[in-house]
């Protein structure tokens, strides 16, 4: 083929050479040179014509070489939510991805080579932010008068009465929601399989302190390590600058391993699944209303067994939950165990245009350890409150929350949260004094906040958030005669996102 193409151009200067050749008048007739021109025109024109057919072949051949993975196609900058954005929550706990066919790219297009690691291709990426909050509280959060501020907004810990109390106007500044993740996926005969893990500094809620937040596995439509709770929609976390969040969520991690099952064999539309699974919620008990003779322990008995059913169309994910766990108390002359159970609905629903609303309510038995205000405090169930009853006591429950989500423009958008945490405190008979230095017996909780995120450039988040928090503890654990407390705070962000994949 490239002998032919360079036969053809070395001919055609010959023969234009030939038209700037004189030729003598004397040995040529007018008519016969005039028929020439003509013939060697006519010759020069079929023969451009041949180089282009041929030059048009060789890039047709050359288009078909060799295959190559297409490369996608940027797509639009797209604004990121201060918490993981809801459709990247969606992709994690949606099924795993179908394994997708290679398409032939452009001529010259390259992609990205995936790592190759003992013989199989392995794609990695990072993801992360830097943040720096400042925070300003006008009433105390902390239950202690000389604690530093609170870098979460937990309303189980506002003070209701006494020195603690008395504490306003605190500012402190926080780089504690500054996070890293890491993540690395390859394909396998039985489903792709991926390890995924987060650290982030909230170790400590007064200080800096370096924490494992998350790390699992999943393989396929296993999954095992340390997440947050199964009972958990992760869809139905708001969007809040603040990282603790509406105080009834079950945002509480716990080691775990799970199955998620779909429910339609149309492996191209599946938006129905079940998923079951066990986690390690160790039992948190009060045993404050036994003798020291005793001295009971909390003891595990078996994990906790997790059942829900997924609803994940396009436009929604919603998820109906339930819970059972078993408690036990035991020591010396005393060995006693208890039923837990609960139930939850929760969903994300997409309303107008971007905008978004979560709804969600749970009840039920032994619950403390899995609410994110009540988590550590001890509230799941309660040792007896007489020596005529012996029998340890499964503390009733009760939640709900609801958020908005509106864009005002494709970089601003605002969250309005609230939430509501109830629980049964019948169990808590013994008054404090009347100079108490503790700070009562936790009955109920509010929470309601709302924020201004303002994204000028896409890795870029800049906001503004007000929450408002209000404690109830138990009439028999007043505080200085209290029994409620409140607090305001505003929490000013500033946060770069970054992330890279391959």
């Amino acid at each position: 083929m490239r002998a032919k193409i360079f036969r053809f151009c070395f001919l055609v200067p010959a023969i234009l050479a030939v038209f700037a050749t004189t030729v003598p008048a004397a040995d040529v007739s007018d008519s016969t040179v005039q028929d020439e021109i003509k013939a060697l025109k006519k010759m020069v024109i079929e023969l451009q014509k041949r180089v282009r057919e041929l030059e048009s072949g060789r890039v047709k051949s050359g288009m078909g070489a060799s295959p190559t993975v297409k490369t996608a196609e940027p797509e639009p900058a797209k604004t990121i939510p201060a918490k993981t954005p809801k459709s990247k929550i969606k992709a994690a706990v949606k099924a795993p991805p179908e394994a997708e066919e290679l398409v032939v790219a452009e001529f010259g297009a390259k992609a990205p080579a995936p790592l190759e690691i003992g013989g199989h291709q392995v794609r990695v990426g990072i993801a992360g932010a830097i943040q720096v909050d400042a925070i300003h509280d006008f009433n105390a959060v902390g239950l202690k008068p000389g604690g530093s501020v609170e870098r979460e907004f937990v309303t189980a810990d506002i003070p209701v009465g006494g020195s603690a109390a008395d504490i306003t106007n605190r500012t402190g500044f926080s780089p504690n929601q500054s996070y890293l993740t890491g993540w690395a996926e390859t394909d396998t005969p039985w489903g792709p399989f991926k390890v995924y893990a987060d650290v982030n500094l909230f170790g400590s809620t007064t200080g800096t302190e370096f924490q494992i937040y998350k790390a699992y596995g999943e393989w396929g439509w296993l999954k095992a390590g340390l997440d947050y709770t199964i009972w958990l929609n992760q869809a139905s976390i708001p969007d809040t600058l603040d990282f603790e969040g509406p105080n009834v969520i079950p945002e509480t991690r716990f080691t775990q391993a799970s199955l998620k099952i779909p429910l339609q064999l149309d492996a191209k539309k599946r938006d129905l699944f079940f998923t079951i699974g066990v986690e390690d919620a160790p039992g948190e008990i009060t045993l404050r209303g036994l003798s020291s003779e005793m001295s009971p322990v909390s003891t595990d008995q078996f994990p906790a067994v997790i059942g829900k059913l997924s609803y994940e169309p396009d436009w929604a994910q919603i998820e109906l939950g339930g819970l059972y766990r078993r408690l036990r108390a035991e020591g010396p002359g005393y060995d006693q165990s208890v039923n837990g159970w609960g139930l939850i609905l929760s969903g994300s629903i997409d309303t107008w245009k971007d905008d978004s609303i979560i709804l969600g309510g749970l009840c039920g038995n032994a619950l403390g350890a899995y609410m994110q205000d009540t988590s550590g405090l001890g509230l799941d169930a309660a040792a007896p409150t007489s020596s005529a009853n012996p029998s340890l006591k499964a503390i009733p429950a009760f939640g709900v929350w609801v958020a908005y989500q509106h864009w005002w423009a494709k970089s601003l958008r605002s969250t309005a949260t609230y939430g509501l945490v109830r629980l049964d405190s019948d169990f808590d008979e013994w008054p404090n004094p009347p100079n108490a230095s503790d700070q009562g017996t936790y009955k109920q909780t509010q929470y309601a906040s709302m924020n201004l995120i303002w994204s000028p450039w896409p890795p870029f988040d800049v906001g503004l958030e007000y929450m408002f928090g209000h404690r109830t503890i138990t009439d028999s654990t007043a505080v200085y005669g209290t029994t409620t407390g409140q607090n305001h705070r505003l929490q000013f962000t500033m946060r770069w996102n970054f992330g890279w994949e391959r």
